[in-house]
């Protein structure tokens, strides 16, 4: 993995250092998406088809402390996240890929 390169909550480019990235999968209890990664896809769908987001990072929550730590590791970057919670999915904490 290599560092990667995101847009902000407010347009702007920004880098996510691979470090970071790792750091912050290393605490997580689920697993942490990456395009190209199994299950990046399925993680990433929403129930509206139209709809075709690609985000830079998937959080598969495996807890509540899960989704702390992915709430603040994106706000603390500037990304922005956006969860989703169901029988059988878990929130996901995602940041958009720079065009």
């Amino acid at each position: 993995m290599t560092d990667l390169r995101v847009v902000t909550t407010e347009g702007t480019d920004a880098i996510l250092e691979e470090a970071a990235v790792h750091d912050f999968a290393a605490n997580l209890r689920g697993p942490l998406l990456h395009p190209g990664d199994s299950g990046y896809d399925e993680a990433r769908k929403v129930w509206n088809g139209m709809i075709d987001r690609r985000p830079a990072l998937v959080a598969r929550c495996a807890g509540p402390a899960d989704v702390i730590a992915a709430v603040r590791f994106a706000r603390s970057r500037g990304c922005s996240s956006r969860s989703r919670a169901a029988v059988t999915t878990s929130p996901a904490m995602r940041c958009a890929t720079a065009a």
